[in-house]
């Protein structure tokens, strides 16, 4: 399991008093925390990173415990492994970045030398394409470099995990677009988790493989509510309602195949353990969540030959444009699917309503939940 955390703490007494308890568990790669300014989405990753000890309860990350208090384990912040980049990215103003990279591979508090390298730092410093600003201070970077520099010196001790404190809050909305998706390749690339918290909708839209919503101090919605009380059906998702037609044992997952509205048959990968947790089988209702920046449009529908298993033929009912991208609504059978095309995309595929479309999208990238 990555992601198993059930915290209980206590913080402050009479007016000011806010009790913590949130419990949540999660296969997902990319995990997102949601919920408005003051819910305890920070207080719930400081609990995790080892920044805040809880009242009760316990952390586990990746398969390691790192908190538990029934049986007294509290492993010290710096030797739980989980990357920790901060809202404001903390960087040390007198160091360049190159040394504030170097930082958290150095031990004790003593300031990295200024041609400090090692194969980490050398990585991270390609990987981020941070070189041509290595020996500048974090007063002369972009609030996009500031932000790599953050990340490349969390990464550069090999986290098991990565957490991450509203990273896309202080940018503008261009460079959040852009930031998002190189997160995003950057996760699937290194196959770390990572955990988000947020208060943006687009955050989990672009982000998300699963949601934890937090409100009041607890994980209060299911992911349909969530839905619900967002308004994410067709602006940032895809809820496919129905119920399992089969369910396909594997060496490690499971293929899950739902039922949904007309008759489609959509095919998830769902690990054993969640599988069992969810009850799924042939029969039981479920609903299938799809991420629309997962969702690709092909409009050549005669030839394409596509790996991925979800390829729903229909209609392009809508083309709506963005500043940066465009939605992209397809009618399948009754069945509208959203997905979200950068606007060169939707004009060199010649994206229009009416036009004959393919919505296509991976096993691995559907979420399969039941209803609550």
């Amino acid at each position: 399991m990555k992601w198993d955390v059930a915290v209980r703490r206590t913080i402050g007494a009479g007016a000011q008093r806010f009790e913590l308890d949130v419990a949540f568990r999660s296969e997902a790669d990319r995990l997102v925390l949601f919920g408005p300014s003051g819910a305890g989405k920070t207080l719930t990753l400081k609990a995790i990173a080892g920044l805040l000890r809880p009242d009760a309860g316990h952390v586990r990350v990746a398969g390691a415990t790192l908190f538990d208090a029934e049986h007294g384990i509290d492993t010290p912040a710096p030797r739980r492994d989980c990357g920790y980049l901060f809202q404001d990215y903390a960087l040390f103003p007198h160091l360049t970045a190159r040394q504030n990279i170097a930082f958290g591979l150095a031990a004790g508090w003593r300031n990295p030398r200024a041609d400090a390298g090692g194969a980490a730092v050398e990585r991270w410093l390609d990987a981020l394409e941070l070189r041509a600003v290595a020996s500048r201070f974090p007063d002369q970077l972009s609030g996009g470099q500031r932000q790599r520099v953050a990340l490349a010196r969390a990464l550069a001790a090999a986290p098991r995990a990565l957490l991450l404190d509203e990273p896309f809050a202080a940018l503008d909305e261009p460079l959040r677009n852009r930031l998002r998706a190189e997160l995003a390749e950057l996760q699937a690339r290194l196959a770390l988790p990572i955990l988000l918290i947020t208060h943006d909708p687009a955050d989990v839209d672009a982000f998300a493989d699963d949601i934890v919503h937090i409100d009041g101090g607890r994980a209060v919605a299911s992911p349909t509510q969530f839905l619900e009380d967002h308004a994410m059906k067709t602006s940032a998702r895809n809820q496919l309602v129905g119920s399992v037609s089969a369910v396909v044992p594997g060496a490690v997952n499971d293929e899950v195949e739902l039922t949904v509205a007309g008759g489609q048959r959509i095919v998830a990968v769902v690990t054993h353990a969640s599988t069992a947790r969810l009850g799924l089988a042939v029969g039981v209702p479920a609903f299938a969540l799809v991420k629309a920046s997962s969702v690709v449009v092909v409009a050549d529908t005669g030839t394409a030959l596509l790996s991925a298993r979800n390829q729903l033929a229909g209609t392009i009912a809508s083309v709506q444009a963005g500043a940066v991208n465009a939605e992209v609504e397809i009618d399948v059978g009754g069945l509208r699917i959203v997905a979200i095309v950068t606007q060169a995309s939707a004009r060199s595929l010649g994206l229009a309503p009416g036009r004959p479309a393919l919505a296509v999208f991976k096993a691995s990238s559907v979420i399969v939940g039941v209803p609550s």
